[in-house]
Order: structure tokens, then C-alpha cells, then sequence
């Protein structure tokens, strides 16, 4: 991507020195984590792309970071508690209609590996 900046002028949209900038060019250093979100708004898109989680895990992750507990997403979802645990777990797998209820719920959608 070439939008005629120097280095100096992504380094103050960042936040970072411009030898810092240069390293990460030079693929000397890799931006510490507090850089990323700040990165990927000036790229404009994430250039570490999103890792492929099983359906557990990320099952999982959507839950706890919608806030709830296994119990209130098995009763928004109309299933027993212990359901959510074994797809958690990946003992069993939800249904289609219950999957649906899930990306309605959760707002997110599941794909990847089961």
C-alpha cells in the first residue's frame, strides 16, 4: 500500500518513533501488542487475519465475551445447560435451528473446524 507517507508521518498516526516504523519494515522487530489495534485502524483492515478456532472454542469465547454464563445462553437459546456444556466441550454439536438461535444471540457467526 502506497499512500506517499514517510515513515515519520505513520510513526505519529501510531504513536511510535520512526526507527520503530523502520524496524518493522526491515522485519527486525514485530509491533508489541499494545501497537495492534492502532496498526490495524491505520491499515485499514488486520494484516494478522483471524486464526481458525474450532466450533467449541469458539462457542466458547462468543459466550463469555457476550457476558453471560452457561445457564443464560441455555435459556435464550431453550436448551438445557448441560447441551451448551457438551458443545463447549465438543462432546455433540448443535442443530441447524439451534445454531441460528446461536448467531442471533451471540451476534456472531460460527464457521472453521468443528
Amino acid at each position: 500500500m502506497d499512500l506517499g507517507l514517510r515513515q515519520s508521518d505513520v510513526a505519529a498516526r501510531i504513536g511510535v518513533w520512526t526507527s520503530t516504523v523502520n524496524y518493522w519494515e526491515n522485519k527486525h522487530f514485530n509491533p508489541d501488542v499494545q501497537y495492534v489495534p492502532e496498526i490495524v485502524a491505520f491499515l485499514g483492515y488486520d494484516p494478522f487475519g483471524e486464526t481458525p478456532a474450532p466450533f467449541p472454542l469458539q462457542l466458547k469465547t462468543a459466550r463469555i465475551a457476550a457476558g453471560l454464563t452457561r445457564k443464560h445462553l441455555a435459556a435464550q437459546l431453550r436448551v438445557h445447560p448441560g447441551t451448551v456444556a457438551e458443545w463447549e466441550r465438543g462432546e455433540t454439536h448443535p442443530l441447524e435451528a439451534c445454531k441460528k438461535r446461536l448467531r442471533v444471540s451471540l451476534k456472531r457467526s460460527f464457521g472453521g473446524p468443528s
